[in-house]
């Protein structure tokens, strides 16, 4: 259940369009319940020790992540609106169309007057133009066209999907340091730490507050069918790419995650950001001796806090216990 603060940022920034959208106020709505902190689950490995001792993570497309439908959409283009028109006004409108863009120039869609949805229109006017074939062959070639625009449907479907999946940088954190399961995938079995960001003291315009966003968690896949029905590209809402990037699985809500996303191209979507100093680390429930001693040493000559994870006896619950070094 989205909480009114949530449900507000959505229509703010993730309107279906462009014109009741108000950025600076969604901002304003989402500022107050960036959690203060937020957590990186980790492994003691090269990689990642080096990235702490310089305050980097690595941002990366979602493409690149465990879960196959992160940040994947689906739409059904029959779904679009158009014009009723003849087949002669469409041939002529398309016609228009090829010599705008073969000239270089952005071709304007007019206003529709008969709206009609592309699957309705389509049907009806193969169901025209084989008005003189018998039933059987009719119904045979009716389906076999209606397989032939499913397989271009579904290309388009999956281009778009691609992407987003692809052009977009996503880092996930999360607002909780006690979760057995995140121990458990992210950070070796507890035999990791995690690292303590303090977001409360990163300034409003701060990229990495700013575009830090909760994750919302349903039961449906995302379908972005009323984002990209506009004929009017002004009402385009180019920020539904990061909204799509916020839906997962509500099988997932245990990670409770927030998202720094950045809409930066395929390119350079996969990349180093720079994070603040840790406020603590927090090592793991079964922490090997040496990666402790390891973690000790860095903590001590960086002045950051450390702690770890203790199971106290009798109860499947984490608690944190400080560490003096």
């Amino acid at each position: 259940m989205l909480e009114i603060w949530q449900r507000q940022l959505i229509r703010g920034l993730f309107h279906y369009s462009s014109k009741r959208i108000d950025i600076e106020h969604s901002f304003m709505v989402k500022h107050p319940h960036v959690p203060d902190r937020l957590y990186k689950y980790r492994k003691f490995s090269p990689e990642h020790l080096d990235a702490l001792k310089r305050n980097v993570l690595w941002i990366s497309s979602p493409n690149q992540f465990n879960d196959p439908n992160d940040s994947a959409v689906s739409f059904d283009p029959d779904r679009f609106f158009m014009e009723d028109q003849s087949i002669e006004e469409f041939v002529s409108s398309f016609k228009d169309f090829e010599r705008t863009v073969n000239a270089g120039g952005n071709f304007q869609f007019k206003k529709l007057v008969r709206p009609v949805q592309q699957g309705e229109w389509r049907r009806k006017v193969i169901t025209e133009l084989l008005a003189d074939i018998d039933h059987q062959n009719k119904e045979k070639i009716i389906n076999y066209l209606d397989k032939f625009i499913n397989t271009i449907n579904a290309d388009s479907v999956k281009k778009m999907s691609d992407a987003i999946r692809q052009g977009f940088s996503v880092l996930s954190l999360s607002e909780t340091q006690l979760s057995n399961l995140m121990w458990s995938h992210y950070s070796n079995s507890h035999k990791g730490f995690v690292i303590e960001y303090d977001f409360s003291k990163l300034h409003y315009n701060d990229l990495r507050r700013r575009l830090c966003f909760p994750v919302f968690y349903t039961k449906k896949f995302r379908d972005a069918t009323r984002y990209l029905a506009h004929r009017d590209m002004c009402e385009f809402n180019n920020l539904f790419g990061q909204y799509m990037c916020l839906m997962k699985q509500s099988e997932w809500e245990y990670e409770r995650e927030w998202r720094i996303i950045h809409a930066i191209g395929p390119s350079n979507a996969n990349r180093e950001i720079e994070m603040p100093m840790p406020s603590a680390i927090i090592l793991g429930a079964q922490v090997r001796d040496v990666d402790e001693y390891t973690m000790r040493e860095l903590c001590k000559s960086c002045k950051i806090p450390l702690r770890r994870i203790v199971r106290p006896p009798g109860s499947f619950d984490l608690k944190v216990q400080e560490i003096v070094i």
